[in-house]
């Protein structure tokens, strides 16, 4: 059975669609093999920790979709300013231009400020203290951001949900 796939007659919600289902279909196998195979290996210098076998790749996968995710969006973002120059600055009577920048923006202050206002205090991992500050400001703000930005999620479902009560 030949299975042909031609890119240009699929839209783009259709192309998004099936990148998200492959991705998925990618993350539920390799997280699954991470707990299938040699999850409970000790681990060489102490015998009372584990080390899952699959660990590195598992990181490697997070980090390159990290990764290509953000250069995917600097690319969308650099295409479409160059394909728009001044145009549809306002798409029917909403300023999508002014709420480009301004999301763009508001997430990196949002990075910034969380960077800067994250904890330095020492965690004790696998019974050792680690006080590495950039890297504990960088997971500060990484679990700052996401968890702001759930929460402005949850308050715009809920403004667009009470629109039809007003």
């Amino acid at each position: 059975m030949k299975v042909n796939i031609n890119l240009r007659h699929l839209t783009a919600m259709q192309l998004s669609s099936r990148i998200f289902y492959i991705l998925i279909g990618v993350i539920v196998v390799l997280f699954a093999l991470f707990w299938i195979i040699g999850y409970d290996m000790p681990y060489d210098d102490n015998p009372d920790y584990s080390a899952p076998l699959l660990t590195d790749a598992l990181i490697w996968f997070m980090i390159v979709l990290t990764f290509s995710t953000f250069g995917l969006a600097v690319f969308g973002a650099v295409n479409g300013m160059r394909k728009n120059k001044g145009e549809n600055v306002v798409v029917n009577n909403v300023p999508a231009r002014r709420i480009s920048v301004s999301v763009i923006l508001g997430t990196a202050l949002l990075l910034v400020l969380t960077y800067a206002f994250s904890s330095t205090d020492a965690l004790l991992v696998n019974g050792e203290r680690f006080t590495d500050t950039f890297w504990l400001r960088t997971a500060g703000m990484f679990i700052g951001t996401s968890l702001l930005l759930i929460v402005v999620a949850v308050g715009a479902v809920v403004f667009g949900a009470t629109r039809y009560i007003r």
